[in-house]
């Protein structure tokens, strides 16, 4: 009877203890969400004339041509640069959403193992 009362004693312990997990995790991915949905990145050409932002959804939010990138450029190439730039700065989102993401995932989440 008393080594069933300490089972169930280290079984609730161990339920409380993923529950906790749980909760910590809910909430880093709340905060992680939160930061994910502001995120903005932005890419400029390497002769710094055009200029690209695009929000956490990968929509463009924001380009900027000078001037002297029009007499430099035909419009293909302008076009070209502009669509390269846009990927450039995706991919960038994406390094910054897998790093937020993986700091949370990583050896993290219900411990199973603790209830057998």
């Amino acid at each position: 009877m008393v080594a069933e009362s300490t089972r169930s004693g280290e079984m609730n312990r161990a339920w409380d203890a993923l529950l906790g997990e749980v909760d910590e995790q809910r909430e880093q991915l709340r905060a992680v969400a939160q930061e994910l949905g502001s995120v903005t990145v932005e890419a400029m050409s390497a002769d710094r004339l055009v200029r690209v932002v695009i929000n956490a959804r990968g929509m463009l939010t924001d380009l900027d041509i000078a001037p002297l990138a029009l007499r430099r450029h035909r419009a293909d190439q302008l076009s070209m640069l502009i669509r390269d730039l846009v990927e450039r700065a995706d991919s960038e989102l994406t390094a910054r959403r897998n790093q937020l993401v993986a700091g949370i995932v990583q050896d993290q989440g219900p411990h199973l193992r603790d209830l057998d």
